[in-house]
C-alpha cells in the first residue's frame, strides 16, 4: 500500500491513535469529537490491544454518578458507624490490571450526552483522576474522552466553554467522499494495518528552552500583526484577557475550537514537545498536528469578527509550520538543512525597494532557525551607497518615493524587533537609517506635495 493511499484510507484512525499517542506523552487530556458511526470506540480498542492496554469503557448516558465514582455505604463496626467508599466494578478491574503491570486506557465516551453531575463525575476522572476523595487512578492511566458535536445531540446538553479550554480538542471530520468510503469499506482485519510507527526521540532542556522562545516570538509576531490592523474606532482585535465563550460547543461551523488561555498556551508547548518526540512531521503528519494546534488555541479571543478569525488562523498556522520545522528532527534533518541554507539575498543592482522588500521575505524565512537579521549588515550598506547624505537629484520620483516608505518600514520593524533586547548591532543600523530618512524627509514631502 502506498504512503499516498494509506494516508487516505486511515484518516480517521490514524488521528485519533495520534490522539492518544500525545495525550499519553503530554498530559494533556484530549477530547475527539464527531459525528456518530466513526468507530472512535473500535479505533481506541484497536490501539489499546496492539499496546498491552486494559480498555475500561463508560459510556456516559448509561451511567449514574454513583456508577462513576462509587456509592457511599453505611459500615457498622462494634462500637461505631461510618460511611465508606464502594469502588465501582471499573476502578476495581483498573487496580487488578495494575497489580499486574498492565496498564489501563479509561475511556470516557459521549461525554456531552450526559446529566450535568454525570458530567462533573466524568470530569473528575479526567483532571482530578480520582474517586471519592483520596482514590486515584493508577500513573499508569490512561483517559480519553469523546463527544458528539451540538448538532446531533438534543437541545438540553452541552458542554461549556471552561470545561472544553480544559481539553485539547481533536475534530474528527472527512474533506470528501472518497477518503470516506475508502476507509470504511476496508475489511475488519485491514483496519490494523500500516499503523504510524512512533519513534522516541530525545527532547533535552536546551532544545525545551528554545521551543519555549521560538513559541514566544510566534504570538509575539500574532499580536503585533493584529495591533498593526487597529483602527481607533475599533476595539483591540488581538486581546488575551478573554471573557467566556459560552457558546463555542454551538459553533454552527461543523467543528469545535479552544480559545487562548494561559492553560492552553501550556498545552501548546507541552503537545509540541510530544510531536517533536514521537518524531511527526510537517511533511506527512500536519493536517493531524494542526488538528490539535487548532484545538488548543484556533478559536483565538472573544474579540474577532469572521475576517479577524480566517486572518488569524492562515496566520497562526504559517507560523506555527514554520516553528515546527524549525525543530524536527532525523527524519526530516535533510530538509531541515536545506531550509536553513536557503542562500542570502544578492541586492546588486537593485533599487532599495526591491533590496528591502527581498531582505524581509529572506528574514521572515529564518525567523525560527535562529537567522534572523542576516546580511542585514550587507542591506543597510546598500541603501547607504544609494542614498548617502549629499544632494543627489532623481530622474525616477516615484521610485525615490517607494524607497523612502521601505525605509520607513525597515526602521520600524528593527526598532520594533529590538525593544526588548537593544543589541548594540541593530542600534547601529537603526542609526544609520534613522540619518538617511532624516537627511532626505524634506525631499520626500515636497516630492509627495508635488505628485498629489
Amino acid at each position: 500500500m502506498d504512503q499516498k493511499m494509506k494516508s487516505i484510507i486511515n484518516k480517521i484512525r490514524d488521528t485519533i491513535e495520534t490522539g492518544i499517542e500525545i495525550s499519553k506523552d503530554s498530559g494533556v487530556p484530549v477530547l475527539f469529537i464527531a459525528n456518530p458511526g466513526l468507530a472512535k470506540s473500535t479505533i481506541v480498542n484497536n490501539w489499546a490491544l496492539r499496546n498491552g492496554y486494559n480498555v475500561e469503557t463508560l459510556i456516559g448516558s448509561r451511567f449514574t454518578q454513583e456508577e462513576i465514582l462509587g456509592f457511599q455505604v453505611r459500615i457498622e463496626d462494634a462500637n461505631k458507624q461510618y460511611l465508606e467508599l464502594l469502588e465501582p466494578y471499573w476502578y476495581r478491574n483498573i487496580i487488578k490490571h495494575d497489580e499486574k503491570n498492565i496498564p489501563s486506557l479509561l475511556f470516557l465516551d459521549e461525554l456531552s450526552t450526559v446529566s450535568e453531575n454525570v458530567q462533573g463525575a466524568m470530569l473528575q476522572l479526567v483532571f482530578e483522576r480520582t474517586i471519592g476523595f483520596d482514590k486515584k487512578l493508577p500513573a499508569s492511566t490512561l483517559v480519553v474522552a469523546a463527544a458528539n458535536y451540538k448538532q446531533n445531540i438534543p437541545i438540553l446538553f452541552n458542554i461549556m466553554a471552561p470545561i472544553l479550554n480544559r481539553f485539547c480538542i481533536v475534530n474528527l471530520q472527512y474533506e470528501d467522499s472518497d477518503s470516506f468510503l475508502n476507509e470504511f469499506l476496508l475489511n475488519e482485519e485491514d483496519r490494523a494495518l500500516d499503523t504510524i510507527v512512533f519513534k522516541n526521540i530525545n527532547i533535552d532542556k536546551n532544545k525545551k528552552d528554545k521551543i519555549r522562545s521560538s513559541i514566544k516570538v510566534m504570538w509575539k509576531k500574532i499580536f503585533e500583526s493584529f495591533k498593526d490592523q487597529q483602527k481607533e474606532s475599533l476595539p483591540i482585535p488581538l486581546d488575551i484577557n478573554n471573557q467566556i465563550y459560552n457558546n463555542i460547543y454551538e459553533n454552527d461551523a461543523g467543528y469545535v475550537y479552544n480559545f487562548l488561555t494561559g492553560r492552553t498556551l501550556h498545552y501548546l508547548y507541552r503537545i509540541t514537545c510530544s510531536c517533536l518526540q514521537k518524531g511527526l512531521t510537517i511533511k506527512e503528519h500536519a493536517k493531524t498536528i494542526l488538528n490539535m494546534i487548532f484545538g488548543l488555541v484556533g478559536l483565538g479571543t472573544n474579540t474577532f469578527n469572521d475576517l479577524q478569525q480566517k486572518t488569524y488562523l492562515k496566520m497562526l498556522e504559517k507560523l506555527y509550520i514554520e516553528l515546527y520545522e524549525s525543530f524536527e528532527s532525523d527524519t526530516n534533518a535533510v530538509n531541515n538543512k536545506e531550509i536553513q541554507n536557503i542562500p542570502p539575498p544578492d541586492f546588486t543592482g537593485k533599487n532599495v525597494s526591491d533590496a528591502i522588500n527581498e531582505w524581509l521575505l529572506y528574514n521572515e524565512s529564518q525567523t525560527f532557525y535562529g537567522g534572523q537579521n542576516k546580511d542585514l549588515i550587507t542591506l543597510v550598506n546598500h541603501i547607504k551607497i544609494t542614498y548617502g547624505q549629499k544632494e543627489k537629484s532623481f530622474s525616477n520620483i516615484v521610485q525615490f518615493v517607494n524607497d523612502f516608505q521601505k525605509i520607513e518600514l525597515l526602521l520600524s520593524i528593527l526598532k520594533k524587533e529590538n525593544s526588548d533586547e537593544q543589541d548594540a548591532d541593530i542600534l547601529i543600523f537603526v542609526n544609520d537609517l534613522t540619518s538617511i530618512k532624516n537627511f532626505y524627509t524634506d525631499l520626500y514631502n515636497k516630492t509627495i506635495n508635488e505628485l498629489f
